[in-house]
């Protein structure tokens, strides 16, 4: 049967998935405010949920859009954050910053900060998948 085939490849497939997670990400989520020491204001303050390998893609077909909030235009674009399918307890709000990249990645990607928005789950998955919004 093909379902047997397929659970057969899977971890071949999720190695071969893996080996391209070249950058390195660090997942944070938010737990309250801390004390600024310098300004003395309050600002947010993050937990740490994963740090590891990744690989950073941006969808061609969902299109970057112009926002204004508050007077303010920003863009909005789309990242698809790809980890080791072992990675657990993502969720949306959590915090996503590539903290080092590959040899052979595009060096404008190391310090990129995003939002999780969601986390794509399905039946035969080679790697996890998050949605992200980068906001400029």
């Amino acid at each position: 049967m093909i379902a047997d085939d397929i659970a057969a490849a899977l971890p071949e497939f999720r190695a071969q998935a893996e080996s391209l997670m070249q950058d390195t990400v660090t997942i944070e989520r938010a737990s309250g405010t801390t004390l600024d020491p310098d300004t003395l204001e309050e600002v947010p303050a993050f937990v740490p949920v994963h740090v590891g390998p990744c690989r950073i893609q941006r969808p061609g077909a969902l299109s970057p859009r112009e926002d204004v909030a508050g007077g303010f235009e920003f863009g909005v674009r789309a990242v698809l954050v790809q980890l080791p399918l072992s990675v657990l307890g993502v969720k949306p709000g959590d915090r996503v910053t590539v903290s080092a990249i590959g040899s052979t990645t595009d060096p404008d990607l190391l310090g990129l900060v995003a939002t999780v928005e969601a986390n794509l789950t399905k039946t035969h998955p080679t790697k996890r998948t998050l949605i992200c919004q980068e906001v400029s």
